[in-house]
Order: C-alpha cells, then structure tokens, then sequence
C-alpha cells in the first residue's frame, strides 16, 4: 500500500491518494467544525459505484485517526511550514544562536525581529525561553519549530523545536498547576561535521494570581568533539508582573530573569569553562491590541569586564495590520559601551498569523555577526477546546437527577431568580455591555440557552481578531446560565471592545455545529464631560439674559441615561431635568429668565450602556444681566496675543474664533512707545471669575497664558 501526502497549511486541508490491490482510492481530512476536528471521506476514483454508497463517496469510521487525527494535523502544518519557508529561502547566512547567546536567546523569529527584547514578553512564540515565568500566563499547546535556511557554517542547519502546554489542555486537571515547555536546540549535527551542539530545556511556569507569575527552566547543554563531550546542568529563574491600564485600554508588564545558574563545564571534576550569570531586566507596553514597544537590559560576561562590555540594551517595536493578521516590527541590540553602542545589530520582521498560529520570519545584521541571519520559524497553537476530539468531549460524571449540570461552570456564576425563557437553540445575553470594574453594576452578563437533556455544548468568546479567550463546555441546559465577568481563561481582565460569543452544540456525528451568536461590549471607560455656559439672548427690554447651557460628551458607546441639576447660591434646587441616551448639545433653562444675574451651581451626570457613571460641576453665571448693573461695573476682557504684523494678529483671532464661537473676539489697536500693536481680545466679563473657565482653556490649547484686562 502506497501513501502519498499533501498538506495544505493555509486551508487546514489534507488529502492522500491510497494504492491498493490495482484500485485508487481517495481520501480527504477537513477541518469542519470549530475544534479544528476533521472529516474523513473516501472515495473512488475510478471504477463502479457501489449501490450502497451515495455519488461515490464511502463513509468511513477509523477509530485510529480518530484518536489521533488533532496531534497529527497540527503538527503536520508546523512541519510544512517550515519546510516551505526553508524551501524558498534564497540568501545564505550563518550565524550560531548557541554562539551568540548573549544576543540571542531563544527560538522564535518573532522575538528575535524586535532585537530579542522579550524579558517581559508573551508566552506565545517561545516567551519563555527569555523568561520562563510567561508561562504562567498561558493556556492551550504551543508548537513551534524554526531554523536558518541554507546556512554557510560548515557546522550545518542550526535548528530548534518547542512545544509548550497547560495540563488542562488535555483534560487532566481544572485548576491551576501550571504549565510546562519543553525546547531543544541543535547545531551541525550533520555527518560531515566534527563538532556539535544541543541544548535541551524543561520549563515550569504558573500564574500568581491576575498580575504575577514565576517560572523556572532547567537547561541542559551538551557539545560534542573529537576529543571528549562535555555537558552543563543549569537552571533559569524568572519574574513577571503586569499592569492593567484599564482606564486607556493599554497594559504594562516587567519581566525579570537570571539564566544559566551553575558551576561551569566540568570534566573528571576539573572546571574546563565557566558559564557566567546572564541577568535581564525588561519591560513592555501593549498599547491596545495591535501595537507593542519592548526594552531589556541584559548583562552577561566575566566580572573582570567593564560594565559598557557587559551592558546590553535591547529594543524593539511591533505593529499588527490587517485585522491582526499581518505584523511589521524592528529591533536594536548593541553593547552600551559608547564605542561600540553605535554599531549593534539590527533586526527586522515580518509575521502571519490567524486562529490557528503564525509564520514569522526575522533578518539580523550587524558588526557583531559574521554573516547575516535570516530567521524563520513556524508556530501553532490551539486551546483546551480545540485540542479535544469532537466525539469525546470533557464530561462530568453526572446522575439522573443532576443531569443538567454543566461539566465546566465559571468560577464567579451568578444566580438570576428570573430567568427569561429563550427557545431551543437560542442564545440569550442577560446584559450585552458590561463593566467589570466592581462597582455592582454592569459588572458581568450571564448568557441563556436551551438545548436537549443530552445535548452536548460548547459556549467560545472570541475578539475582533477571531481570537478565543474564553471557553465553557458541557451538556444539557444550564439553568442558571453561564456567568461570564469579562476575564479571559488567562486570568486577566480583557480589554475595552466587542466580543462575540457563539453557542455549538454536537450533532449526531458528534460534528459540532453552530446554534447562534451574540455580541458582547466591554467598556471600562467613563464618559468625558464638558459643561459650559451657552451664548445670551437679548429680552424685550435690551437686556442680555444667559439661560442656557452647551454639552459635550464624548464615549465609545451610546449613553443610557442623564441628569441634569441647577442650584443657586443657598443650594436651593431651581431647575432639574433627565432623559434616556444621549444628552442635546444645549439645554434652555426656563426657570432662570427671570431670575437676577447670580453665580449657579450646574451638575451633570450620566450613565452608558455599559454602567459607568460619570458627573461634572461648574459655576456659572445666569440669569438676567440687568442694564444698571453693567453700567456701573467695569467690563473685563481676555488679551491673548499682542502683535506688531496684523497678519499674525487676524491668524490667531481666526482660531479663538474657530475654538470658541460662543465669545466674541476682535483686534484692538494699541500704541506703546510710538508702536503700533495689535492686539488680540476674546470674551467680554462682568466679574473677574466669569473669565476663569475661558481663560484655563485658551491656555491649554494654545500653551498661551491669556491676561485679563479692563476694556477700554
């Protein structure tokens, strides 16, 4: 039996032709379902059609593929990644990673493309090889391979393999044990050469709660000679702690590692080389989802040396396009001594990724390489869910009389004594914009849904990227829903956006299939307020009356809800209004046409869909500006800008005009020592207060200091 394989990386498709007996056969694996589970057809592709079968295609039950088919396919797409990339690959480099461990430190191109600045980085991509503590903060399987194509050293292909897993993965425990890595480097391991290297590494990580997380690699070094081999047992020790910048969305971590711990190279107890202590401090900042700035300072090297020759700064910048699925970013590495800071190495790369994994590719030159490095390697990855046969599902061991109860319920479930009826098949989401900032509203939505007793289930959240960050499974329907409080399966709190959860449930061939989706908003941040006064209006007897306010509000989201509340000197409520969504841009105040011209306290507070209150206070001056009193006061007026050149004077009333079109603003000329200057005047003040407002706000726009004078 002949068996010839075609892999198709992009489309998650893979056929072979079978030769057998003088008949040829064909037989398909497709990716159908959300799980990444396949479908297995085989049929004829020549010769009669059996009367049994349907337009020549044989259903076809292998217990063996089935148990194996996920494992196989994924790596089988790494595989051929790789493959590929080295196959296309056209430039020579060479340059040993093992060699160059102090600029280097992992496998994976995309770390390497942003000047290996990863101390703090991701566990995704081989994070832990720079710092094993990321992996407290990952979950699903990783699978990664990479090398440098056609290398010039006479050492051969450096080449290396990861693979990455929380155990929960594979339905061996619920709870946070943490997760293990396993990585292995190799260099000229071919034939013809007379030396080579390994490097193995075990590797432990486990979160600390939402923010921290430890991890420990024990490395294993090996190089073979002629002469003798010699080995070192090593160990790396790491820290991470990540910032959550809820109110803009962004997040701040710090990363921590010391590498290498251990006694030197020791053959027959004699030290043949000493391995000094690599330590790293770095720092990332993910501003939003699709752009990451990176530094690290690594300092490795003899204690002999000079701090500028055992100083080294990493740097780096990454940008994702195109929905996230295509990433640019550049890296710089070099010595802090300052002759030698100028004339680091230089990294570019270039990523593509989707649901499944990503292809990066890195390019490294500079003076302390021999040659060019062109770096690729090939990631995959998938989740608990999508790691599990679609035939055998986790499921708890239930009873008749508990056979309802889901096998994974959210740690932070909510129980609803009214829940609404939803029909079969039907997502329902009790609240489709939350905050969870704990302040008891809004703070999570509990999603509803009718299925059969038997039923099978699978409830997946995913981002606007079609990434999954949150997953529950089980059977039959949940009567008191499925909780969700906005904190992805990592442990950390998401991010401000939208969010889209769908509901499968399991067929007769265990195919799951979709039911229904909805879409879920969550906004942590409040809504910015301005209140300000609106422009007088002149009543019957000439006099001007200011009964009128002007808001802005600016939010992501629609509002809910607002109110408005007007107070004069004593506190004593003069007018109160409220409305649902959105406030108008101006109010008109009826109770105050009549009222005396007096300084008011106006309050403003609204709510968004999503819960957050926001509420700002001011003092305004309305009411009636009576005729006597403006007389016998003096007017005050704002000067911005005093001029020489009229041109620069009309320039800048153009703008205060532009910005503030509620005051009026004109040039007065003025003559100081026999020059004429023009000055530029906005606004016209009974009191020296009403100014304060204007005033504060010309100056942070146009970092000019106003100067209230008298008009003349």
């Amino acid at each position: 039996m002949t068996w010839v394989f075609w892999i198709g990386v992009c489309t998650n498709f893979c056929e072979f032709d079978v030769t057998d007996s003088g008949q040829n056969l064909h037989a398909a694996f497709m990716r159908g379902n959300p799980q990444g589970g396949m479908r297995v057809e085989l049929s004829r592709r020549e010769g009669s059609v059996d009367k049994n079968t349907k337009n020549g295609v044989y259903p076809m039950q292998l217990n063996f593929f089935k148990l194996i088919r996920q494992p196989l396919i994924r790596i089988g797409q790494v595989v051929s990644v790789v493959i590929i990339a080295f196959l296309v690959a056209s430039t020579t480099a060479w340059a040993s990673g093992i060699g160059k461990r102090d600029i280097f430190v992992g496998a994976s191109a995309r770390a390497v493309g942003m000047g290996s600045a990863w101390t703090a980085g991701s566990a995704a991509t081989n994070g832990f090889l720079w710092n094993p503590s990321s992996l407290g903060f990952m979950d699903g399987v990783e699978v990664n391979m990479g090398g440098m194509p056609f290398s010039g050293s006479p050492s051969g292909l450096e080449q290396a393999f990861s693979v990455a897993a929380n155990p929960h993965t594979f339905g061996l425990t619920n709870k946070n044990v943490g997760n293990l890595s396993f990585a292995t480097w190799l260099d000229g391991w071919r034939g013809d050469t007379t030396e080579s290297t390994q490097i193995v590494l075990l590797g432990y990580g486990r979160a600390l709660g939402q923010s921290a997380s430890a991890g420990a690699n024990l490395r294993y070094y090996q190089n073979n000679t002629p002469i003798r081999t010699n080995f070192l047992w090593s160990v790396d020790l790491g820290m991470q702690f990540a910032y959550p910048l809820e109110k803009w969305g962004d997040s701040v971590t710090v990363g921590v590692n010391l590498s290498e711990l251990s006694n030197g190279i020791r053959a027959d107890g004699v030290l043949l080389e000493s391995i000094p202590l690599a330590a790293r401090l770095g720092t990332t900042y993910q501003l939003g989802s699709e752009t990451l700035f990176s530094a690290d300072l690594a300092v490795r090297g003899e204690n002999d040396g000079g701090w500028g020759e055992r100083l080294r700064l990493h740097l780096g910048a990454e940008r994702w396009l195109i929905g996230g699925h295509v990433g640019l970013r550049v890296g710089y590495t070099a010595l802090t001594a300052s002759e030698r800071f100028w004339g680091g190495e230089w990294a570019r790369g270039l990523s593509f990724r989707n649901s499944s994994g990503q292809l990066d590719y890195a390019y490294v030159n500079g003076s302390e390489l021999e040659q060019s490095v062109h770096w690729i390697s090939a990631t995959l990855r998938w989740g608990a869910a999508d790691a599990m046969p679609l035939s055998e599902p986790v499921l708890s061991e239930t009873s008749e009389a508990d056979e309802h109860v889901p096998i994974l319920m959210p740690a932070t479930l909510t129980i609803h004594k009214n829940v609404p009826e939803t029909p079969i098949g039907k997502l329902h989401v009790s609240i489709w914009a939350i905050s969870p900032n704990k302040d008891g509203f809004a703070d999570s939505t509990t999603f509803h849904f009718e299925v059969g007793s038997n039923d099978k289930w699978w409830l997946i959240l995913v981002d606007e990227y079609t990434e999954r960050i949150w997953e529950r499974s089980g059977s039959g329907s949940p009567v008191e829903g499925i909780t969700w409080d906005g904190v992805a399966d990592t442990g950390n709190l998401v991010p401000d956006g939208d969010y889209k959860v769908e509901l499968y449930v399991s067929d007769a061939q265990d195919a799951l299939q979709l039911r229904d989706s909805e879409k879920v908003t969550v906004d942590l941040i409040p809504t910015a307020l301005e209140l300000f006064r609106g422009a007088a209006t002149t009543n019957p007897n000439g006099m001007r009356v200011w009964h009128s306010l002007g808001i802005k509000t600016v939010d992501t989201n629609p509002l809910a809800y607002w109110e408005l509340k007007i107070f004069d000197a004593r506190s004593v409520l003069i007018e109160e209004m409220e409305g649902a969504g959105m406030p108008p841009a101006e109010v008109v105040l009826n109770n105050l046409q009549g009222k005396p011209f007096a300084a008011y306290t106006c309050e403003l507070s609204v709510q968004d869909i999503a819960g957050n209150q926001s509420s700002q206070q001011v003092q305004l001056h309305l009411g009636v500006e009576q005729q006597s009193t403006r007389a016998s006061e003096s007017k005050w007026t704002l000067m911005v800008g005093s001029f020489i050149e009229r041109h620069y004077a009309e320039r800048m009333k153009e703008q205060l005009h532009h910005q503030n079109p509620s005051h009026k603003v004109a040039i007065h000329l003025a003559t100081i020592e026999g020059k004429t200057r023009h000055r530029v005047m906005i606004g016209e003040f009974t009191h020296r207060e009403e100014a304060a407002d204007l005033r504060r706000q010309i100056q942070e726009m146009l970092d000019v200091e106003p100067i209230l004078i008298t008009v003349q």
